[in-house]
This record gives structure tokens, C-alpha cells and sequence, in this order.
């Protein structure tokens, strides 16, 4: 049986603005949690008004911006339940045209940012000896892509990241998790695929359609289901089966 609303908790997401966090957060809101959105910019968030929201402008690369954020949070909110980590980029280039600029943007992004904004929930999780971490890689970390290196490289090492950590933390009654999406009719695979290569992909994948930001955001509402208590340092692959490795 799920908690009374008031128990659940705040759930902080990285990258909220992004087209899965958009989908994320009102579902977060219906499920009874309270949400603190961190992102660069509110973006389509700017419409959401409900006491259980709050918006924090920050950068995860920004380590005190963080702490202020938890800070803020949990004199808002009480409690937080958990962390979803969405922050990413992503950019297409081909092998010998990844410069050091673009590869550190990835790292910095896709692995640092997730691992501070873990640094950062930790230690509140830790005191209530409860809580959940979802962090989102991409089926690229298995199977790689042609002009995609930065980003498989990064994304593999958010698997790392996650399966080390649980492996420290679960003792402790906190759950490590990640998402792993396929192709997903999301802004960031847009800015750098056609929509004929978009419609192409579809076409040829078992369940003749693209996975959609809700797809992604109901993946995450599992893992952080205090019912799914024996879920921990599992990798959910959301692909239609696209993936069955």
C-alpha cells in the first residue's frame, strides 16, 4: 500500500526541463511526492503551480549550487525521497572530430554532474536511512553508436557509477537504480537526427514506434516506489524490445 501523500517526500530531478522531466515531474505530483526541479531554466516547467513544486536554477556541475539546493529543499519539503538524474547531452560527431572540449562537456554532464548531484542527496538519504537514486544511462552504453562516442562512453560510466554505489549504500536502506532508454522522441536525439531517420527507426523497431518521454517517466515512478524494495542495482532498459541483451 502506497504512503499518505504527506509521507512520501520530495523527489529532486536534475534536468527537469528536458522532455522526460517534463513528463516526470506531474506524474511525481499525482503519485504524492513533492518535487524540486533543478535545471538551467524552468522552460516548460514555468506553468506547474502546486506547494508541492519548487523550482532551483542551477547547474549540476555546481557543487555549492547543490548543497543549497538540498538545503532549500528539505526546509521546504521535510524529507526527501530520492533523486532522479536526467541532466545530459548529446552530440553527434564523428570518432576523429571529438575534440577535448566536446568530450569534457559530455564527462562533465552526463558522469560529473550525476555523480555531484548523487554527493549531494546522499548524505540526507543516509541520516533517514531510506530513500531511492535513479540515474539515467542510455541502451548506447551497450551497444554504442556510429558518431556517438562521447556520449556511450559517458553514458556506460553513469552503470558504473550506479552499481558501485548500490552496492555501498544498500545496507543503509537506500536504492540504486538506472534507466537505460532506447530512441526516444525527445529534443535531444532530435537536434541531431532528421525526422526521415527518426520515422526510419521507428518504422523498424518491433513495436513500430519511437518510446516517448512518458515511457521513460513511468520507468522512474517504479524504481522509486518504496514498495519495489528488492530492486536495487537493476539497469531498466525502455526500448519496445529494441534491446533483449
Amino acid at each position: 500500500m502506497s504512503k499518505p501523500e504527506h509521507e512520501k517526500g520530495a523527489v529532486c530531478v536534475t534536468g527537469a526541463a528536458g522532455g522526460i522531466g517534463v513528463a516526470l515531474i506531474p506524474r511525481l505530483l499525482e503519485e504524492g511526492y513533492a518535487v524540486s526541479a533543478w535545471d538551467m531554466a524552468p522552460g516548460p516547467l514555468a506553468s506547474i503551480s502546486s506547494d508541492r513544486y519548487a523550482f532551483h536554477t542551477l547547474d549540476t556541475r555546481n557543487t555549492a549550487a547543490l548543497a543549497k539546493a538540498v538545503a532549500a529543499t528539505r526546509q521546504r519539503f521535510g524529507s526527501i525521497h530520492g533523486l532522479v538524474s536526467l541532466a545530459a547531452t548529446y552530440r553527434m560527431q564523428p570518432f576523429l572530430e571529438v575534440d577535448e572540449a566536446t568530450f569534457d562537456q559530455h564527462f562533465s554532464i552526463n558522469l560529473k554532474g550525476s555523480l555531484f548531484a548523487v554527493q549531494a542527496v546522499l548524505p540526507t538519504l543516509r541520516e533517514q536511512k531510506s530513500g531511492a537514486i535513479v540515474l539515467f544511462s542510455s541502451t548506447l552504453a551497450r551497444t554504442g553508436g556510429a558518431k556517438s562516442a562521447a556520449y556511450a562512453a559517458t553514458k556506460g560510466g553513469i552503470l558504473g557509477l550506479a552499481r558501485s554505489l548500490a552496492l555501498e549504500v544498500a545496507r543503509e536502506g537506500i536504492r540504486v537504480n538506472t534507466v537505460s532508454p532506447g530512441l526516444a522522441d525527445t529534443a535531444m536525439p532530435r537536434a541531431n537526427m532528421e525526422d526521415a531517420d527518426m520515422r526510419a527507426r521507428a518504422a523498424a523497431s518491433p513495436m513500430k514506434r519511437l518510446g516517448m518521454p512518458i515511457d521513460m517517466a513511468e520507468a522512474a515512478i517504479f524504481l522509486l516506489d518504496s514498495e519495489n524494495s528488492f530492486m536495487v542495482g537493476q539497469d531498466v532498459r525502455v526500448t519496445g524490445a529494441g534491446l533483449l541483451f
